[in-house]
C-alpha cells in the first residue's frame, strides 16, 4: 500500500513532463523516455546520470521529486537514498552534493547537523537555522522527539543520527496543531505577530513566549503557587510509588543474585585451597624432609582485561558544535544517564601541543574535589583525547549578565561609590530574613 502511494505521488510530480514514465514491466521503477531502459526510484535525482538522455537528473524533475527514504542536499535537489554510505565519508570521500553539504557538519564519521522537514523530504541543514524540534508523530504519548537515523553495519559506514526540526517558513507553524516538542509553534502571541508582520517573523524579530516569563514580585502570591504545587504532587504520587516499588524489587533481586555468586565463589575457593594444602603435605619420593632443596614456584600472573572506555565518540550521540578554543573544540552530546553533556576534544589544527594541553586539563580536573563553583568532570578518554563535563544550559556568565542586565539592581551609590543602604538589605520572596540583594 505504501509503495502504491509513493508511485501515485511520483506520477503526479511528473504529470505534464515527457521525461520519466512508470515502467510497465517492473512496479516502482521508471522508464527513461522512449529508450525502454528502466531504473529504480533510488536512481532518480541521485547525482549520477543513469538514463542515456539524462532524464533522471533534469532540474525540472528533481525540483519536485520527493526524497522518501533518504535526505536532500542543503542547496540542491539531489536526493541521497542511503545517507550512511555517502555522508561524512572522511578524508577519502567525495561529495555528492554540489554544495558539499553531505560532507559538512561532520566530526570524523559522525554527523553533527540537523534535518529540516519539508514537503519534499528531509533536508540537510545547520542546527542554528532550526526554529524548533519536531515531535515523533508515531508516538501516541507525543513525548518523543523526531530523530532520523541511518546507521550501517560496516566499519566504513558513517553514523548519521540527527534531530528533525522545522524552519520559520514551515507550513507547520501556526497551523492549529502543536508539532514542536514544547508547543512553541502555536504560541498565540507569536502567531499574531506572524499575521501582522510576516516579514519580521521570518527575520526572527518575534520569539515564542513559552520559553519562560518574568514574574513580578508585587503580583506574586505564594498561596496560589502552593496550591498548584500540591495538585501536581497529587497527580504524580501514584507514579512515584510504582517507580519506588519497581526499584526496590529490582534492588533486592540484584543483591540476592550477587550474594549467591559470592557464596558459590567462596565455596569453590575453599575447596581449591584444601586440595592445594593436601598436595603440598605429600612428601616427594626419594627425599627426606631435612634434605629438600629450595623450590621456587612461579605463580601465573593473571591477564588484565583491557576495559573499553566508557566515553567514546563511536557510541555518543553528538547534537551540535558549541564552540572552539585555543586547542580544542566543544560539542553538545546527549547521554542516557547524564542527559545533556559537553564533550571537549583536541583540535590539532590550532597548535601542535593540543594533546599535551588537554591531558593536563584532565589531570587537573580529576584531582580537584567537587565544588559548586567548578564545572564537574563526568568522564574522560585518554586514548581519544577527550573529556566530558557538565553542560551549562544558560551559556557563559558574560552573555548571561549582558542578556539580563536590565533586571539587576544597581547597589552602588554614584555619589559615594558605596553600597546603597536602601537596596543592600532586601526582603527575600521565600525567606523571612533580610539578606543582600546579590545573595538570591
Amino acid at each position: 500500500m505504501q509503495l502504491k502511494l509513493v508511485m501515485i505521488a511520483s506520477i503526479v510530480q511528473l504529470e505534464g513532463m515527457n521525461t520519466l514514465r512508470p515502467c510497465p514491466e517492473r512496479l516502482g521503477w521508471w522508464a527513461c523516455g522512449d529508450s525502454g531502459l528502466c531504473i529504480s526510484s533510488s536512481q532518480v535525482c541521485d547525482g549520477p546520470i543513469d538514463c542515456d538522455g539524462g532524464e533522471d537528473e533534469e532540474p525540472t524533475t528533481c525540483a519536485s521529486w520527493q526524497c522518501v527514504h533518504g535526505v536532500r542536499c542543503q542547496q540542491s535537489d539531489i536526493c541521497i537514498d542511503i545517507p550512511h554510505q555517502v555522508m561524512c565519508a572522511g578524508d577519502g570521500g567525495q561529495a555528492v552534493c554540489p554544495d558539499s553539504s553531505d560532507q559538512s557538519y561532520c566530526l570524523h564519521r559522525i554527523y553533527t547537523g540537523c534535518f529540516i522537514n519539508t514537503t519534499l523530504g528531509l533536508t540537510i541543514t545547520d542546527c542554528d537555522t532550526c526554529f524548533c524540534q519536531l515531535r515523533d508523530k508515531s508516538d501516541t504519548k507525543q513525548s518523543t522527539a523526531a530523530v532520523f537515523r541511518s546507521i550501517g553495519r560496516s566499519f566504513r559506514s558513517s553514523h548519521i543520527m540527527a534531530r528533525v526540526c522545522a524552519q520559520r517558513s514551515s507550513s507547520e507553524i501556526c497551523d492549529g496543531v502543536e508539532d514542536c516538542m514544547l508547543g512553541e509553534d502555536e504560541d498565540p502571541e507569536m502567531c499574531r505577530n506572524r499575521e501582522n508582520d510576516p516579514d519580521g517573523f521570518l527575520r526572527g524579530n518575534y520569539e515564542s513566549q513559552r520559553k519562560g516569563r518574568k514574574v513580578e514580585l508585587d503580583q506574586f502570591d505564594i498561596g496560589n503557587v502552593a496550591d498548584l504545587e500540591s495538585e501536581n504532587v497529587a497527580e504524580i504520587t501514584i507514579d512515584i510509588k510504582m517507580i519506588c516499588a519497581i526499584f526496590i524489587s529490582t534492588l533486592v533481586s540484584v543483591v540476592g543474585f550477587c550474594l549467591a555468586i559470592i557464596f558459590v565463589m567462596f565455596r569453590l575457593s575453599s575447596k581449591n585451597h584444601r586440595k592445594h594444602v593436601h598436595a603440598e603435605s605429600i612428601p616427594i619420593e626419594g627425599q627426606t624432609s631435612s634434605g629438600l632443596p629450595n623450590t621456587y614456584i612461579l605463580q601465573p600472573v593473571p591477564k588484565k582485561d583491557k576495559k573499553e572506555p566508557t566515553w567514546t565518540l563511536q557510541n555518543t550521540s553528538i547534537i551540535k558544535e558549541l564552540g572552539k578554543g585555543f586547542y580544542s573544540k566543544v560539542y553538545l552530546a546527549q547521554d542516557k544517564q547524564f542527559g545533556y553533556v559537553a564533550i571537549k576534544t583536541v583540535d590539532t589544527k590550532k597548535t601542535n601541543k593540543s594533546e599535551e594541553c588537554i591531558i593536563n586539563e584532565i589531570d587537573i580536573l580529576s584531582n580537584i574535589k567537587p565544588h559548586p563553583n567548578i564545572i564537574r568532570l563526568i568522564g574522560s578518554n585518554m586514548e581519544e583525547k577527550l573529556l566530558v563535563i557538565d553542560f551549562c544550559f544558560h551559556g557563559n556568565l558574560k552573555d548571561y549578565v549582558l542578556r539580563y542586565k536590565r533586571y539587576f539592581v544597581d547597589e552602588i551609590n554614584p555619589e559615594t561609590q558605596e553600597p546603597n543602604r536602601d537596596t543592600y538589605l532586601c526582603a527575600s520572596p521565600v525567606l523571612s530574613e533580610h539578606i543582600p540583594m546579590t545573595d538570591y
